[in-house]
């Protein structure tokens, strides 16, 4: 893989464009809202269908575990999923 100097003189790897949006794309797909790790829950369940769903209405509509409120982010990295399997701490709605 090729180097270049960054400002200080060290050698820091040269990615192309295509190893780029992989590094991106995986980075992104790393789910951070979510309470317990995804698929540990009830099976068939979804994080739409928890108690514990939140819809952060700002400019769009944001979903978001309201047990990880601590680590909300105004930003997509600590959005959920609805689709997303259940977590190890779904509860079924009133």
């Amino acid at each position: 893989m090729p180097s270049e100097l960054d400002l200080f003189g060290f050698e820091r790897p040269v990615l192309s464009p295509l190893e780029r949006k992989r590094m991106l794309r995986r980075a992104a797909e790393r789910p951070r809202g979510h309470a317990a790790r995804p698929g540990t829950g009830p099976a068939g369940e979804t994080c739409g269908s928890c108690e514990h769903l939140v819809r952060r209405q700002r400019s769009k509509t944001y979903p978001k575990c309201g047990l990880n409120r601590a680590g909300w982010t105004c930003g997509p990295a600590s959005d959920v999923r609805v689709r997303d399997p259940a977590c190890s701490k779904w509860e079924k709605p009133e």
